[in-house]
């Protein structure tokens, strides 16, 4: 006869706690393992710079410096061959403020009791881990995803014949016309069009199209980025569903009080400058995402701790595109 030890005998009986979810698992045998929620995908840091200045200093704002125009260099030279050479005034700079407000300090407590705990196989606190990681990931893609709708960024697209999210009609999808066109407006700024986030309605239409080429067909020595699909004309496309949707009647973000005439997605394409770098979307972190954990022995309650501290913004406007197309 088998001898069941103390554990196994505890899980045949009732549980003794009243925790909400948790009474329901007693007396049955569970899988230790739990099949996950189908989360969205994290992309969008990809296409921003980051910097990391502000952690562990006191302070709470950084300037970020960008040059606003090209410079030309005075190499005239007046007066002579004894003459001293013209002298050129660095006055194209300019700089962006991330300033971190007490709002920005995000902080989240995931509890498991002890009896809900040690009343399961299921490991409880390592499911809370795998929750407050999925947040501090989706909450930095959302902020930027909001950043990136800046009413700075003039660089806009519509699909069909629309010119403004409150004349787009159902039909007006994404084409690849519609994605050379605002290559194009990133390069009219001297920037290289780098990456094009869209969301799975889109890359449907995409798929459609002969001349998108899917990731697949790449090669062996092609470096594929998270989320990639494929390219077209050199640009990486991304899909992920943290890109802006909207549904009919709802207020856009780039176009102000604008209302959306039919449920939509803002597709978000990004630049680099010539040396390739990130200079439109910027994130800027005061304190990186870290997860804590501690057992309070008072109340008998693990704890699983969220902590992260940043700001999202804009840097380089002329550096981004916004393509605004209908879902269907």
């Amino acid at each position: 006869m088998k001898t069941m030890n103390f554990k196994e005998v505890f899980e045949l009986a009732d549980t003794q706690t009243d925790t909400s979810n948790i009474s329901d698992f007693a007396g049955q045998l569970w899988t230790q393992q739990i099949v996950k929620y189908g989360e969205a995908l994290r992309r969008l840091d990809q296409g921003c710079a980051i910097y990391n200045e502000l952690v562990g200093t006191g302070a709470v704002t950084l300037t970020v410096p960008k040059s606003t125009s090209h410079k030309d260099v005075d190499t005239a030279k007046s007066g002579g061959e004894a003459a001293v050479r013209d002298h050129t005034a660095l006055d194209n700079l300019d700089g962006v403020d991330f300033t971190i407000a007490v709002t920005d300090f995000k902080q989240g407590d995931v509890t498991v009791t002890k009896a809900a705990e040690m009343s399961t196989m299921i490991d409880l606190v390592g499911q809370a881990r795998y929750v407050v990681a999925e947040a501090l990931a989706q909450d930095v893609d959302t902020a930027l995803a909001t950043a990136m709708q800046s009413t700075n960024v003039t660089n806009v697209l519509w699909g069909g014949d629309a010119t403004g999210v409150d004349s787009l009609e159902t039909g007006d999808v994404l084409t690849t016309d519609l994605i050379a066109n605002a290559m194009q407006q990133i390069e009219a700024n001297n920037f290289v069009p780098n990456l094009l986030f869209v969301n799975t309605k889109q890359i449907r239409e995409l798929r459609k199209d002969s001349q998108f080429v899917n990731a697949s067909e790449y090669g062996s020595d092609r470096v594929v980025m998270r989320g990639e699909i494929g390219e077209y004309l050199g640009l990486n496309v991304i899909s992920t569903t943290n890109v802006p949707t909207y549904s009919a009647t709802a207020t856009d973000t780039n176009e102000s009080s604008t209302l959306w005439a039919v449920a939509g997605n803002t597709c978000i394409m990004t630049g680099q400058n010539k040396m390739g770098a990130n200079v439109g979307p910027a994130l800027v972190w005061k304190e990186m995402p870290k997860i804590g954990y501690e057992y309070e022995m008072e109340k008998n309650l693990h704890h699983v701790y969220y902590d992260q501290t940043f700001k999202a913004g804009i840097v380089q406007p002329g550096a981004m595109s916004l393509i605004k197309v209908a879902q269907d």
